[in-house]
């Protein structure tokens, strides 16, 4: 292989590994508190579905739709 090929892969090898210089452990802990928020988020979701049915997911839509006007609103507010 030439060595183009073989910076390509590494460079594609660093990408998907996550470079430490650039990412802090403080970083990683608050995306995997992140992560983890969602997860909860999915299975509350998935259980309100599962004992009320389509209302539970209707009244999920229209808070989540709340939710991201509140946001916009308060980006264009400046926050």
């Amino acid at each position: 292989m030439s060595q183009s090929d073989h910076s390509a892969a590494a460079a594609f090898n660093d990408a998907l590994t996550g470079d430490e210089e650039l990412q802090s452990r403080k970083e990683r802990v608050i995306a995997g508190r992140i992560l983890m928020v969602l997860a909860m988020a999915v299975v509350l979701i998935a259980v309100l579905v599962a004992l009320f049915g389509l209302p539970a997911l209707t009244m999920v839509a229209l808070a989540g739709a709340t939710l991201v006007m509140v946001v916009l609103i308060a980006y264009a507010a400046g926050f």
